[in-house]
């Protein structure tokens, strides 16, 4: 999904030296990070000579089975070290709850843990199909042939005779698979279930670098995947049997919202329609700070706090947004401009030298990267002037990353600027940037 221009903290971790019947098991519990929850469950077991195994989940990241590296339980001291990511949480066990300090980057933020219980994944998310499906299911491979990365995918088709009409699914930002596996939910593998059920045939396939897509993820941006999508597109119509070369589309959630108008603007003739859900309307610079201040509302943030992070991220954007050949000197500037923030004490609150240094780096690493620095820079404006096709466009009435309010009114209102009369628009109350209903509504 949309990224947010903050640290997310999330632990690996855990082996152990010591003989241990009453920690082995699963313990869960929330961090607390900048006003949002984040659910952590680590499950131990007894491994080979007396040792510890274990590994971490991060549900609310869609992480799960992250290796674990060491651990020490001397009852009551709990001490897990996770070198690879600079973090260690230290623990005391009372009774049956853990209560310690989790600490990276500089950060320690007190978290406790308790044991879990395992979670039913089919109760929880009952919509997703189960095999064995009414409909035919194909592992495909296709080429970029511009950048050179080999897309593999799913291509589902009806079982009815063809040519079907048929979309490719684009995901939103961030590494994600064929399925757009994010916090427990497989939207795309639903929305492929049900669309394929109707007769439409559907492509949805990981992100260059994820699965068993070949690339690099972490170096390309928006216009780059656009690449990809359009290599999906030319696939499918080499598929005239079962595919109806003028019938297909995009589905585009998030990101793939940006994504789907560059390639319907570039192939007016061979695009039929898009979808865009989620999918941002104004410049990547202005829907970051929108995003962040409505989070900040709803976590009910101090108005100081807020207006200082506002501060901060439009000096970091106006920097991002400067033609700095120098790669160093640009950098520098931002960790100047992270350090003056931090030592207001307004953000974090005050903290010593030693704990600000390693998180200004961090910051200036999640704000250096390709795709954030053209992201900001991207206004989908101009683009969807060009879009001609019909275009559906859906919102969450309660999505926070890309709130609907501003943003559906500019896909509108650029579609018709363009001429654009095929148009419609769609808002969903209560639903949220997966389209999900929720509660707090907090990413």
């Amino acid at each position: 999904m949309i990224k947010h221009l903050c640290i997310i903290l999330i632990a690996a971790a855990i082996t152990s030296t010591a003989a241990a019947r009453d920690i082995v098991g699963r313990w869960g519990g929330k961090l607390q990070v900048s006003g949002f929850q984040l659910r952590l469950v680590l499950r131990i077991q007894p491994g080979e000579g007396g040792q510890l195994t274990a590994l971490l989940d991060s549900p609310d990241q869609g992480a799960n089975g992250i290796p674990c590296d060491t651990v020490t339980f001397a009852s009551p001291r709990l001490l897990v070290t996770i070198p690879s990511i600079g973090a260690r949480y230290e623990a005391t066990l009372s009774g049956d709850t853990l209560r310690g300090t989790f600490t990276q980057s500089g950060l320690s933020l007190p978290l406790t843990l308790t044991p879990a219980e395992e979670e039913d994944r089919a109760a929880l998310r009952p919509q997703e199909p189960r095999k064995p499906y009414p409909y035919r299911s194909e592992e495909v491979r296709f080429v970029n042939p511009t950048d050179g990365d080999t897309l593999a995918g799913t291509l589902t088709l009806p079982t009815t005779p063809g040519p079907h009409p048929a979309v490719a699914l684009i995901s939103g930002s961030g590494p994600q698979d064929r399925d757009e596996a994010l916090m427990d939910h497989k939207p795309f593998l639903i929305w492929a279930d049900a669309l394929t059920r109707r007769g439409i045939a559907v492509l949805r396939y990981d992100d260059r670098g994820v699965g068993a897509s070949t690339g690099d993820f972490s170096a390309a941006t928006t216009t780059d995947f656009s690449r990809d999508a359009e290599a999906a597109l030319d696939y499918l119509r080499t598929r005239p049997r079962d595919i109806d070369p003028r019938r297909i589309g995009f589905i585009g959630h998030s990101e793939g919202g940006l994504i789907a108008p560059l390639v319907a603007a570039r192939r007016p003739d061979d695009v039929g329609f898009i979808v865009l859900l989620s999918a941002p309307g104004v410049r990547g610079d202005s829907l970051l700070m929108m995003q962040s201040d409505t989070i900040m509302r709803l976590t009910s943030q101090p108005d100081s706090v807020r207006q200082a992070t506002a501060s901060l991220n439009r000096a970091v954007f106006a920097l991002l947004q400067q033609d700095i050949a120098d790669e160093e000197a640009l950098r520098q500037a931002l960790a100047d401009t992270f350090r003056r923030a931090l030592s207001e004490g307004i953000i974090a609150g005050p903290m010593p030298h030693e704990q600000v240094e390693p998180l200004v780096a961090a910051e200036v690493q999640e704000v250096s990267t390709p795709w954030i620095r053209a992201f900001v820079r991207h206004a989908p404006q101009p683009v969807l002037r060009q879009v001609k096709c019909p275009v559906l466009a859906v919102y969450g009435g309660s999505d926070v990353q890309v709130p609907a309010a501003r943003n559906l009114s500019a896909v509108r209102q650029a579609l018709e600027a363009g001429g654009n009369s095929r148009v419609r628009t769609i808002l969903l109350p209560g639903l949220n940037h997966l389209l999900q209903p929720c509660q707090t509504c907090l990413p």
